[in-house]
Parts: structure tokens; C-alpha cells; sequence
């Protein structure tokens, strides 16, 4: 009697599939998770999942931090002889690396040295903000130390920052970006809260946040910034940070005539708004018309904005629009997508 043949898919199809499942959002355990699992499968699925994970790094934990700086050919060489993952993974991360995304959830580590806001009574929910020690955030200095060091991972283009439940002065205190792979164009800086207790919390320290008008390094390499879930000063000190942006990508804009006058090299500043509708007091809040005649674009610029959102006041937005031109800045509106999903 003929056995029936094992049903199987092409590796194309599987690295298809590993690909959407590790651009999926997930909690930094859960990716710990899969990224554990999936390397456990088999050889072939070790060897098509390491392509996708290589190409797109995420360090949810310092653990992962530690394992990623073995990686590195001159240590690889110093540890001896390796084992299959190490060996599969060091032949490609140099070629494949495009971008790293530093996971630093402060609810992972409430206790020890530093400063937390909120959470009187242990196990409730608080923010954290500041730490000399704390392992995650020091990951963030030591991997790009050692990537610079070595003048490793040249394709490298994008660095990305998600502090979950952490404070703003982090970055800038701990001088977490002050050594930085002159090759990487792009920088996205996100920061959310994990409980709904803390989100009147965050919007207090927003209000008390003060600008860093030293902050000791520079940037010039990053031409694209994107951030999301900080105060519009945060952003105004990454302008200084960052002093030949091209485009300033923000979520929930605010107080826009803090940002003015914006570098002379800045050309675009995306506006990303989610919502199935753009409201006429969403757009008060960006205080365009101050930015406007604070100069926003230096005019050699011909500055653009693109406002990503859900449908807009109609009359609102042609207000806007006709506003903006006045000072020479064209005003693009992009549907959001996402708004058509619930």
C-alpha cells in the first residue's frame, strides 16, 4: 500500500510567512518567544527564519542584546568553535542587517536603582525615570558602541527606540545615542505605557518635561526621524540632535511653533493622525497658523506637510491649506489606511 506523500510548502512560501508573522506588532516576551520557537523547528526553517529575523533585528531584552553582540565577527572568531545558530547566524547578519529595534520596557523592571513616578504600592503600574544601571536601556549604548567600533553591519540603515513605561530624559541623560553607526539614515524614537492607569501620568510628565539645549552629542548622518508618544519639545531637542533631517515624521502633533524655525535641510514634516476623521479641533491643536509665522520652513526649503489621517473637516482643512500657502508650505493630505480597519 503506497504511503501518501507528506504535504510540504516551497521555502519561498515559508520565508513569505515567517516574514509577515515577524513584521507582526507583538509584546518584546512574545517575540523572545517566537524568535526562540522558530529556531527550533528544523535546519530549514532555522536557516529561512534567520534571514528574516538578521534582516530586521528586534533585542526585546538584554539577554537578546548579549546573544546579538556574539554575532559580531571578531568576537565569533574569539569564542571558538560555534554552535549551529551562531554559525548560521554570523554568516548573515553582516550581509543581511538593515535595521535593529532596542525594546526598553521599564515594566520589566521596577524594582533596583532609579526613580519611578506613580505605583505607591508594589505591583502597580509606574513609570520609570531614570536608571544608571538598568540593563535594558544600557543595550542600547553597548550595541551601537560596539557596531560603530567596529564599523560593523554596513547595511545597516535604520535604528529604532521602544521605551515602554520609561520617562523622557533617558536618552538624553544617559547619553544613550552619543556613539552612532555613521551609516544609519533613519531613527524612530516610540514610546508608549502599558496600563491605562499610567496615560494621565505620561501627560503630566509631558507637561514637566525640560528641553536639553546641551546634550553633549550629535547626530548629523540621520536624515529621516520618526517618533511617536513624547512632548514636541522631545522633538525640538531631537532637531538639535539631528541637525541635517530632510523629513520629521510625528504621531499626535501638537504646539507645532515649538519645532520653528526647523533646520534649513528639513523639506517634509509628516503628521500622522489615527482616527477614521480629522476633526477641526484636532487641527487647532497644531497651532499651525503660530508655526506659520514663527517661519517653520526656512524658505528656501519649499516645505511640505503631509497630514496622514481619517477623513478631515472639510472646511477646516481648506482653511488650513489655504494658510499654509500663504507662506509658501504645501499642505498634502494621505489617507490612513489603518482608519478603515477596526
Amino acid at each position: 500500500m503506497l504511503q501518501k506523500p507528506t504535504p510540504w510548502l516551497p521555502p519561498e512560501l515559508v520565508e513569505q510567512i515567517l516574514a509577515e508573522a515577524w513584521a507582526t506588532w507583538m509584546l518584546p516576551d512574545e517575540r523572545a518567544t517566537l524568535f526562540t520557537t522558530l529556531c527550533k523547528v528544523n535546519r530549514m526553517w532555522l536557516g529561512l527564519f534567520l534571514r528574516v529575523a538578521l534582516r530586521d533585528v528586534h533585542i526585546p531584552c538584554p539577554l537578546f542584546a548579549r546573544d546579538f553582540l556574539r554575532l559580531l565577527p571578531e568576537r565569533a572568531t574569539s569564542l571558538g568553535e560555534a554552535d549551529l545558530f551562531t554559525a548560521e547566524a554570523a554568516a548573515l547578519v553582516s550581509r543581511l542587517c538593515r535595521s535593529v529595534t532596542f525594546h526598553v520596557d521599564g515594566s520589566a523592571s521596577r524594582t533596583g536603582e532609579g526613580g519611578t513616578a506613580g505605583g505607591g504600592d508594589p505591583g502597580e503600574p509606574s513609570i520609570k525615570l531614570y536608571s544608571q544601571t538598568d540593563a535594558a536601556p544600557s543595550a542600547i549604548s553597548t550595541v551601537l558602541y560596539m557596531v560603530s567600533t567596529f564599523d560593523y553591519l554596513p547595511h545597516l540603515r535604520h535604528v529604532a527606540l521602544h521605551y515602554t513605561d520609561w520617562g523622557y530624559d533617558d536618552l538624553f541623560d544617559q547619553l544613550r545615542l552619543a556613539v552612532f553607526p555613521t551609516q544609519v539614515t533613519h531613527l524612530s524614537l516610540h514610546y508608549s505605557f502599558s496600563a491605562p492607569a499610567l496615560v494621565p501620568l505620561a501627560v503630566y510628565l509631558k507637561t514637566l518635561y525640560t528641553r536639553h539645549h546641551q546634550a553633549h552629542f550629535s547626530i548629523p548622518t540621520v536624515r529621516h526621524l520618526s517618533v511617536s508618544g513624547v512632548p514636541t519639545e522631545f522633538v525640538a531637542d531631537m532637531l538639535e540632535i539631528c541637525p541635517k533631517l530632510e523629513t520629521v515624521e510625528m504621531a499626535m502633533p501638537a504646539r507645532l511653533y515649538v519645532l520653528a524655525p526647523l533646520p534649513k535641510s528639513v523639506r517634509t514634516l509628516v503628521l500622522n493622525v489615527p482616527g477614521t476623521t480629522l476633526d477641526r479641533e484636532q487641527m487647532h491643536w497644531w497651532m499651525l497658523t503660530a508655526a506659520m509665522e514663527g517661519k517653520l520652513f526656512h524658505p528656501e526649503a519649499k516645505g511640505r506637510i503631509i497630514v496622514r489621517a481619517g477623513t478631515p473637516d472639510p472646511v477646516a482643512w481648506t482653511d488650513l491649506r489655504r494658510h499654509c500657502k500663504r507662506f509658501g508650505v504645501e499642505l498634502v493630505y494621505e489617507r490612513d489606511e489603518s482608519c478603515d480597519f477596526p
